[in-house]
């Protein structure tokens, strides 16, 4: 019986046949011909492993990660799309199919895109994962309560 698993991979050291079978998957792709199994067998998998390729957490986890690039690619030629789009004033565009397509567009643009400029800041840190500065400035009456700021760093900055 043949040895299933040559390079010794594991829980810490993967298969460098993934890399290998992934690329020849995409070629496949690419050419119109998808076949993950042939992919599997070109990289060196034995025949029952090759059968179940689509199976293996690290395969699935490039098939997502590839149906997001999809996903965003589309929306990226969509955002263009409308941006250079000419609206004529016979009303031949659908102002509601095109307001539901544009905000799907952005959607995915600022989620998937994150590393490309299109996400909007949302982290509960300072830029780049730094502290978030609060100031607090006390007016007036001594007795107001203090914000409960637990776990945050505090500048306190005395009032004029």
């Amino acid at each position: 019986m043949a040895n299933t698993n040559p390079n010794g991979a594991n829980g810490t050291q993967s298969d460098p046949r993934e890399q290998i079978c992934w690329d020849f998957y995409v070629k496949s792709i690419q050419e119109n011909r998808e076949n993950a199994y042939k992919s599997a067998i070109d990289a060196g998998y034995a025949e029952d492993t090759a059968r179940n390729i689509t199976m293996n957490e690290w395969f699935k986890e490039r098939l997502r990660k590839l149906k997001r690039k999809e996903m965003f690619s589309k929306a990226e030629r969509n955002l263009d799309y409308v941006l250079d789009m000419v609206v004529e004033d016979e009303g031949k565009i659908n102002p509601q199919l095109l307001k539901i397509k544009t905000d799907v567009s952005t959607t995915i643009a600022k989620t998937l895109g994150k590393e490309e400029g299109y996400s909007e800041r949302t982290e509960l840190t300072g830029k780049d994962g730094a502290e978030i500065k609060i100031n607090i400035v006390k007016y007036g009456d001594s007795n107001t309560s203090e914000l409960q700021t637990e776990g945050l760093p505090i500048t306190d900055t005395p009032s004029d």
